[in-house]
């Protein structure tokens, strides 16, 4: 009998990724990119979370999925900041922590990076450069540009379903 044998590494999901400066929270943001871009984002039930060492990360995720017209929008933190628990001393009778603050990043290598705005559907390059007007015109962005999701080291991160 044959058996056939599907690749995996061939198939990439093809998506642009938008990173966005911002001091927003993420409820506000979710809000001004629905209004400027006609969005429907909604805070999905379940958060991103990541192990990190001893950090046990959540960033929040807002979704949006049309599958009429094949797309899929995410806006996801890029930024954790919680408590980490260090054992002080575990000599005597009660056991001391010290707990401290600490950030971590679901990218990285884009550190500065408050937010991403994944979208999955094929754009061309007009309507990406359009996308990238309408987001940089939204108040309280400072920055926004495209990011090549093929440089990215830590793209597995960003697999989001």
């Amino acid at each position: 009998m044959l058996s056939h044998k599907l690749m995996m590494d061939d198939v990439e999901d093809e998506y642009h990724l938008f990173a966005i400066h911002s001091s927003v929270k993420e409820y506000k943001m979710a809000y001004f990119i629905n209004k400027h871009l006609n969005l429907c984002l909604k805070r999905a039930r379940c958060d991103v979370d990541f192990n990190h060492g001893s950090i046990q990360a959540l960033y929040p995720l807002y979704v949006f999925k049309e599958p009429a017209k094949y797309r899929s929008c995410y806006l996801i933190k890029n930024k954790y900041k919680g408590p980490v628990k260090k054992v002080i001393s575990s000599g005597s009778l009660f056991i001391e922590e010290e707990i401290t603050s600490h950030s971590t990043y679901l990218i990285p290598e884009y550190r500065d990076v408050d937010y991403f705005l994944k979208i999955e559907e094929d754009i061309d390059d007009l309507r990406l450069q359009k996308l990238l007007n309408q987001i940089a015109l939204i108040p309280n962005i400072i920055t926004t540009y495209t990011v090549d999701p093929k440089q990215l080291k830590s793209k597995n991160n960003l697999i989001l379903d």
